[in-house]
């Protein structure tokens, strides 16, 4: 009766009522009770009766350390066969196994191998489950020679040796020698074995040799289907080399053939999507499938990025925690870098409450994106708070902090924190050297500019890319070097781009140089592809100089060349919430408001006595006032103060600040 009791039995309140009733009556069903309770994962328990029974069934142990290993506890395993030998208990060929697995979960090679000399004095050496174990120990043990050695000794041989061997060969990189072996097999070659050479010559890099094998797959003699494990080894390759077009034709080899999509394979449908730029293609997926596990949730969250599509990451953040899914660190980094590209300080401000909250860990990754953060939120004291308070730090660390110094202007704060990096005894590399280059420009610091950028090659033996060039130039423009800007250009050992000579066109602009406007216009719009932002300052300059038919020349280029301005795209945070604007946008709700909201600021200047209807701005650009104060239908400014007008209206409280973001730049009123 208890053991049909026993057997049905479905919690831990049932378990312990019928095990008093074995007390009491001393049945001998200690052994059904260990199952039982490793069946519900209460392996507590399960020792807690292995220790009170007088005399231990080989069954009971093995599956006790059966239960260890599998639930993540492989070190009670190992010193529940300690137990074993000290109470001269004779361990069965079923102990090894999971024993010999525990060892590799924990890497111990050491134990494995006296463990290995147990197995040989107890006579389990030619046991086949045994030196399957045993192999598969000694390759993730990275012991090769071992396995090698362990294989060429067995006598019988079946798949799983031979997975187990090949599988060892390609984990460390010797995928010749595992195609040997693949080659040789006496016997049919199962899913395993393809799947495990095709992840080799992925690994590898070889993605020609990986597609060739998997359609040797398909018409094998061994009439072997392709399973998750493989299609996600292909879909893995797919992304890193942002192939679409096979990506793409797994996604549809997956439909066709209708196969289980789990947790594991839905993560690499999305990654490869996304890292292809297909975001929708993603979404349809991360969409229409229930099995979703936090890889997948990042995965969906990281593609939104890739893609630029920042809102819809944080809606997507928004979402997880309404589902009451956890987040991680790869979530919270990207969160904050969302944070970041929108200005949403007050998000940002949540996750960093969220971390400490829940007691989680500001490891380096995650100081890093808060500095970037606050930085790009405006909040540069913020952002020095957390670096400080970070103490083990990095190089992106370092840079995050450097160029968050140098993008609020602190150009000299900034030059010193490189100064403490390089004392620190970081290695500065191309990042670096951005922000410290860009510190020297909105600083204004052309010496300590000149001497950074020449240390970069004579000091640290880093060549300049195109943004160390791009800042120097713009640094030297700015100041009026324009000649030796013009000369850094023409020296460049990699072609310029047209941002280099963009800079150095806003440069002419500002020092009126029409000589050098000349040559650098000739030089934009003889490009393939001219920069419609480039376009219209050449033309404003042959404006401002009077040059009408230049201007015109400039204009027609433009329109023959049909080179479009892409929409200007601006966002405003209000209450916690990022509001999304475009160039005379009507689809916001409270649209009519803002609207009404932009008449009263331009009437309550009028009213003030703001009567100016033109403006020279840089002493040749006319502009009428409303233009100037309020840029054309700029709806993310206007609903701002729309806010503003509710609560804060014109309120002379230092806590009132507007936070807007608009083009890749910020703007705070305050």
């Amino acid at each position: 009766m208890f053991l049909s009791l026993l057997r049905t039995a479905t919690s831990l309140t049932q378990i312990h009522q019928i095990h008093a009733q074995i007390l009491i009556h001393g049945l001998p069903l200690q052994t059904h009770l260990i199952s039982k309770l490793i069946d519900l994962h209460s392996i507590d328990y399960a020792r807690f009766v292995l220790d009170q029974t007088p005399s231990h069934a080989d069954f009971s142990l093995n599956s006790l350390i059966r239960a260890y290993t599998l639930q993540g506890s492989p070190k009670n395993s190992l010193f529940l066969y300690l137990k074993m030998l000290r109470n001269s208990e004779k361990p069965s060929n079923f102990t090894y196994p999971f024993l010999l697995k525990a060892c590799s979960t924990l890497g111990s090679v050491f134990e494995g191998e006296q463990i290995h000399t147990h197995v040989l004095r107890l006579g389990f050496g030619s046991d086949l489950f045994v030196c399957n174990s045993l192999i598969d120990m000694y390759c993730k043990c990275f012991c090769l020679e071992s396995a090698r050695n362990m294989w060429d000794d067995m006598e019988v041989r079946d798949e799983v040796s031979w997975n187990s061997i090949i599988s060892g060969y390609v984990q460390l990189g010797q995928v010749g020698k595992a195609r040997e072996l693949f080659e040789e097999m006496p016997i049919r070659r199962n899913v395993v074995c393809w799947t495990a050479m095709i992840n080799g010559y992925g690994k590898e890099g070889d993605f020609v040799e990986m597609l060739s094998l998997f359609r040797h797959m398909l018409v094998s003699v061994d009439e072997v289907k392709p399973n998750a494990a493989t299609m996600v080894c292909l879909l893995s390759a797919c992304s890193a080399l942002c192939n679409y077009e096979v990506g793409r034709f797994l996604s549809v080899f997956i439909d066709v053939n209708k196969f289980p999509l789990n947790a594991i394979l839905v993560t690499a449908l999305i990654d490869m999507y996304s890292k292809c730029g297909d975001v929708e293609n993603a979404q349809r997926i991360f969409d229409g499938v229930s099995c979703k596990n936090l890889p997948s949730w990042n995965a969906m969250m990281t593609g939104y990025m890739q893609c630029g599509l920042l809102e819809q990451a944080i809606d997507l953040f928004r979402l997880m925690k309404a589902q009451l899914v956890k987040p991680n660190e790869i979530t919270l980094v990207n969160v904050l870098s969302a944070c970041a590209g929108l200005g949403a300080l007050q998000l940002g401000r949540e996750v960093h409450l969220y971390l400490g909250r829940n007691g989680l860990e500001l490891n380096v990754i995650l100081a890093t994106a808060l500095v970037d953060m606050y930085a790009k939120c405006g909040k540069i004291n913020d952002a020095c708070l957390v670096f400080v308070k970070t103490s083990q730090k990095d190089v992106a660390l370092w840079n995050a902090m450097i160029l968050g110094l140098a993008y609020h202007g602190d150009g000299r704060d900034a030059i010193a924190v490189f100064s403490q990096m390089k004392r620190a005894g970081l290695k500065p590399n191309d990042v670096t050297f951005i922000g410290v280059l860009s510190a020297c420009n909105h600083s204004g610091l052309v010496e300590e500019g000149r001497f950074q950028f020449s240390s970069m090659d004579d000091k640290h033996g880093l060549s300049p890319k195109l943004e160390h060039y791009n800042c120097m130039v713009d640094l030297l423009g700015r100041a009026g070097h324009l000649e030796e800007a013009y000369e850094l250009v023409k020296s460049m050992v990699i072609p310029p781009d047209s941002i280099i000579w963009g800079a150095l066109l806003s440069a002419c602009r500002i020092h009126r140089n029409l000589e050098l406007t000349d040559k650098i216009g000739g030089v934009i719009t003889a490009m393939q592809d001219p920069n419609i932002g480039f376009c219209i300052l050449l033309s404003n300059i042959y404006a401002s100089a009077g040059r009408w038919k230049d201007v015109a020349r400039v204009r027609r280029l433009v329109k023959e060349q049909r080179i479009k301005k892409p929409s200007g795209c601006s966002w405003v945070e209000v209450d916690g919430v990022v509001h999304r604007f475009v160039v005379e946008d009507t689809t916001h709700l409270k649209s009519q408001e803002i609207y009404g909201t932009y008449e009263i600021l331009v009437n309550h200047l009028k009213a003030e006595g703001f009567e100016a209807s033109h403006l020279q701005i840089d002493g040749n650009l006319v502009m009428n006032y409303e233009a100037w104060c309020f840029p054309k239908r700029n709806e993310v400014i206007y609903s701002g103060f729309l806010s503003f007008h509710h609560r804060f209206w014109w309120s002379d409280s230092s806590e009132t600040v507007l936070r807007t973001l608009s083009s890749g730049f910020s703007v705070i009123w305050a």
